[in-house]
């Protein structure tokens, strides 16, 4: 997250705004570091003091995930999420590395609902090489489709690090009310839609001197040929076989984190009616799967990554970032190839109604 306060420049803001002054609004959980502050003039001679900066889990930028001083990688097996837990837990509550890493007023547990989208329960193991906290929990987090935050509980002094999964709030289930934008509904207007593959990849070579594989995304047949197969090379120069314990868990760990970068992108956009039904942290909160309809009744499952909230002449006003999602779970509809037609099945002996 990040924000840009602009202001009067007066003596008693310029002493209150400094860098590395911690901000928080109003019944929020989140904080706010300043890092920058910028003084200037504007046409009319009136001095304009503009601070800006980053939330708070920034900080983890400022930490480095190593098992020790001397290891040159941290081999870690578990389920996703449990591993990002643990790289946290390890650096920045236990300070393995220094206890001076430790960060202050954290509490055990969870402060907010971590959602009802199961996290994914298949073990993976990873042996990475020394990079910033913030950087290995991302990498995790960006392949299985996890969040992450460090959040306040108010002013009690208490500071939570949650792993969460957020809520499915779209048609498709019973549990939670659902959130549904959509023009026919006249909460969403002024729509616009774009979908392109100019950057993604499907199949990845990965090569270092320990040797090489081909890794695919989740989703993807590893029979993808033709037209269909974009290849992408990575330099995996940094996996050895005196770096890693097993250099094919790692060479796959590598593959699938920079495959995550090059998706396919798909949006369907459209300025959301601050009048309308919804309320964040009330209806919908970060991370949770809302819906989106087109004109044409085109429905897409959309995940929220970010609510911006805007305070200026025109007035107040607060608005989500909805990216595209669609989770395919191997073996169903979805997992197929959409490159396939009735004539690949002539005088097949499997009929559709066998297949998952």
């Amino acid at each position: 997250g990040d924000f840009v306060l602009t202001i009067r420049s007066t003596l008693e803001n310029r002493a209150v705004l400094r860098p590395g002054v911690h901000l928080a609004m109003q019944a929020s959980w989140r904080v706010m570091k300043i890092e920058t502050v910028e003084i200037s003039t504007d046409p009319r001679g009136q001095r304009i003091l503009r601070v800006s900066g980053f939330s708070l889990e920034s900080l983890l930028m400022d930490r480095i995930a190593m098992l020790s001083l001397t290891a040159a990688t941290w081999p870690i097996e578990d389920e996703p999420a449990d591993i990002a837990r643990k790289i946290f837990d390890d650096i920045c509550r236990t300070g393995v590395l220094s206890l001076d890493d430790k960060i202050p007023f954290l509490i055990p547990g969870n402060l907010l609902p971590l959602g009802n989208i199961p996290e994914p329960i298949d073990p993976i193991k990873i042996d990475f090489p020394p990079k910033t906290v913030y950087d290995a929990i991302k990498a995790i987090c960006d392949v299985y489709t996890l969040g992450f935050r460090l959040v306040r509980n108010y002013d009690a002094s208490e500071l939570y690090f949650e792993i969460y999964s957020g809520y499915d709030r779209t048609s498709g289930q019973a549990t939670q009310a659902p959130v549904i934008f959509s023009p026919d509904l006249d909460n969403l207007e002024n729509t616009k839609e774009l979908s392109s593959i100019e950057s993604s990849k499907n199949v990845a070579y990965v090569v270092s001197p320990a040797g090489s594989l081909v890794v695919f995304p989740v989703g993807v047949a590893p029979d993808t040929e033709g037209f269909d197969r974009r290849v992408l090379f990575v330099d995996a120069s940094d996996i050895t076989e005196e770096s890693v314990t097993d250099v094919t868990i790692a060479l796959e760990q590598r593959g699938k984190e920079e495959l995550a970068q090059y998706r396919a992108f798909q949006a369907f956009d459209g300025e959301i009616s601050q009048t309308g039904p919804y309320l964040y942290q009330k209806d919908y909160t970060l991370g949770d799967l809302v819906e989106m309809r087109n004109v044409d009744g085109v429905i897409n499952h959309m995940r929220v990554t970010e609510q911006i909230f805007v305070s200026d002449a025109e007035g107040t006003r607060s608005y989500p970032t909805l990216t595209m999602n669609q989770f395919i779970n191997l073996g169903s509809w979805l997992s197929w190839e959409q490159n396939k037609v009735w004539l690949d099945y002539e005088g097949d002996p499997i009929t559709w109604s066998e297949l998952p």
